[in-house]
């Protein structure tokens, strides 16, 4: 039986209207993850989905419920210890790409494994980028690079370390249909060699239908949509 690798149990945030009223954002998330499943994200926008990302990533701290990370309760870990969790463990690709600009493909890719002190960092970040088609553009930095290739770049950096977990916020969404497929395929190519679990959020329904299982947020609310036909 495959290991959950992520868990919430009864999960609640809230915030602050400018009046003092507290609003909630999420009510009674429970969520469970295992080793190598696809979830998939959906709902409206600003229904909460990136925000419910981040506190299973360790990123925010819930109001009150539970998130097991790799085995972890993150209730009681400070910020750097959430850090040293995911480090080498946990992969993250966004919908900006988030690379360094100064930086070549190849030092964006390797600078993670740099610092979980991986000791060939740049060897496996080249191959890395040959393995997701970029072997000819390592010396490339961000402006040189299209969206879809910049993207590429960030989803070799995610998956050069070899994590157990990807969380993805809408990795396709700033990009157009043709290349959008492309990455959607470099994703789950890269999820079945490595075994790594995905949750990702995402507006793309054919996207979510690669998907093991999808969940809606609606209102604040979470319910398991199984998978979309």
């Amino acid at each position: 039986m495959a290991e959950v690798v992520i868990e919430a149990n009864n999960l609640n945030k809230f915030f602050q209207s400018p009046d003092g009223q507290q609003i909630s954002i999420l009510k009674g998330i429970d969520l469970h993850v295992k080793q190598g499943e696809a979830v998939a994200l959906v709902g409206a926008s600003g229904s909460g989905k990136s925000t419910l990302l981040g506190l299973l990533a360790g990123l925010d701290r819930a109001d009150s419920g539970r998130v097991v990370l790799l085995g972890q309760s993150l209730q009681n870990l400070s910020e750097d210890q959430c850090a040293q969790l995911r480090l080498g463990q946990v992969g993250f690709v966004f919908q900006s790409f988030q690379l360094i600009e100064g930086m070549t493909a190849e030092e964006n890719v390797s600078l993670p494994l740099r610092l979980a002190g991986v000791a060939d960092a740049s060897e496996r970040a080249a191959e890395t980028l040959q393995h997701v088609g970029l072997g000819q553009r390592r010396s490339h930095r961000p402006a040189q690079l299209s969206g879809g290739e910049q993207q590429r770049v960030a989803i070799a950096r995610a998956f050069a370390g070899s994590p157990q977990i990807l969380f993805a916020d809408e990795p396709t969404g700033n990009l157009d249909s043709v290349t959008g497929q492309q990455i959607e395929e470099l994703l789950f190519r890269l999820r079945d060699e490595h075994q790594t679990a995905l949750l990702m959020v995402t507006h793309d329904l054919d996207l979510a239908r690669r998907c093991d299982r999808v969940y809606q947020l609606q209102a604040g609310v979470l319910h398991e949509a199984g998978t979309l036909s």
